[in-house]
């Protein structure tokens, strides 16, 4: 399938040509290399192992290990790369059992040892990505046939009394997690340009039509108004309240992800219309609400409890989505200008605002190729 190039959004609204290439560095400086109390992220395991903690839960999770594979890899950094697959594949992956082939989504911090076996199918989808792209950069062959290996498990995964493939055979789209029971799905692990190239490296059309159905799904499930999308949603696209989650049938962090999700697809394969249209919804929606929050209805009225007020993982969401804008458009500058102007995450909730910071300058400065 072909690829398009995405732009440097900093370039385009008035930064000079290295300004983004700085951020990013600092960026990984301050996360993966900087102070261990107040900065990082990243730490040794081995020589030739690391881990990614969220330091606010005190866990190592599938989500973030996936996240700094992704990171890793988009930056060339080959050395950080395999010591973060390394620990995966060690302390994370089911090497038997009924979640066999799958990596537990929650780890111990204390001994490695698996907190929940079972998978949030993000990290899976982040996990093979990361690998193909490692694959290509770093010519590594072994890394392709991992990723291969992968993809085929989330739809081939023999079932048991238990686990489910992560793609729903019948519906075609990504499940919440592949334990039997949880029949519902969410939005932001809709990873839509991601199943363009699974489609592309193990041949098998079927991901382009997950692809597919994800932007149907997607269509249905941000709001018609504002374009958020709750955190969790049934397949048809309305939101889900869980009795252990009283509040994941709202826009929240889960759910920020959705407009990179839809911007990628767009922007490197030149997808759905409705995804820009979308985006513009979700945009205009933030713009109208300056300074506007990080938590609200889908239909943009309040959260629960006070809404907090704009996270850097928020921020660098929005900044990505304005890729699907034309150039010149009055909407990229005030996105792009708000991530520009944030520092790097730090102290106890940097883990997922400094994930996502990291990604969305990846992809605001056009640096996300696959």
């Amino acid at each position: 399938m072909e690829r398009y190039k995405p732009r440097d959004l900093f370039v385009e609204v008035g930064y000079g040509p290295n300004f983004a290439r700085q951020l990013i560095q600092n960026g990984y400086n301050k996360l993966f290399e900087g102070d261990p109390i107040d900065d990082r992220v990243c730490f040794d395991a081995s020589d030739d192992m690391s881990y990614i903690i969220d330091i606010g839960h005190d866990d190592i999770r599938s989500e973030g290990m996936s996240y700094g594979m992704y990171i890793t890899a988009l930056m060339g950094k080959e050395k950080q790369f395999d010591k973060l697959w390394n620990f995966s594949k060690r302390y994370l992956r089911n090497d038997d059992g009924l979640h066999q082939g799958y990596f537990a989504w929650q780890v111990s911090t204390a001994d490695f040892s698996k907190m929940d076996p079972g998978a949030a199918p993000d990290g899976e989808e982040y996990f093979a990505i990361a690998l193909l792209i490692a694959a290509e950069k770093f010519g590594r062959p072994d890394l392709k046939k991992e990723a291969i290996d992968l993809i085929n498990l989330m739809r081939h995964k023999p079932e048991n009394e238990l686990v489910v493939p992560i793609i729903d055979p019948e519906r075609l789209a990504v499940r919440f997690s592949p334990v039997r029971g949880n029949d519902f799905t969410d939005p932001s692990y809709h990873t839509i340009a991601f199943y363009r190239a699974f489609a592309e490296a193990t041949g098998d059309e079927t991901w382009n039509t997950i692809a597919d159905n994800s932007v149907k799904y997607l269509n249905k499930a941000a709001h018609y108004e504002t374009g958020l999308c709750g955190d969790y949603s049934e397949f048809d696209g309305t939101p889900k309240r869980m009795e252990w989650n009283k509040e994941s049938d709202y826009f929240s962090g889960d759910a920020w992800r959705v407009a990179l999700n839809l911007s990628l697809d767009y922007t490197l394969f030149r997808g759905d219309e409705s995804e820009k249209a979308i985006c513009e919804r979700l945009l205009f929606f933030f713009e109208s609400r300056r300074p506007y929050l990080s938590d609200y209805a889908v239909d943009g009225g309040p959260f629960p409890r006070p809404g907090r007020e704009a996270t850097p993982g928020i921020i660098a969401m929005n900044a990505a989505a304005t890729q699907v804008l034309p150039p010149g458009d009055s909407l990229i500058k005030p996105f792009v200008k708000d991530l520009a102007g944030l520092s790097v995450p730090n102290r106890l909730w940097r883990y997922y605002d400094g994930m996502l910071y990291m990604i969305g300058l990846l992809a605001t400065a056009g640096k996300i190729t696959f």
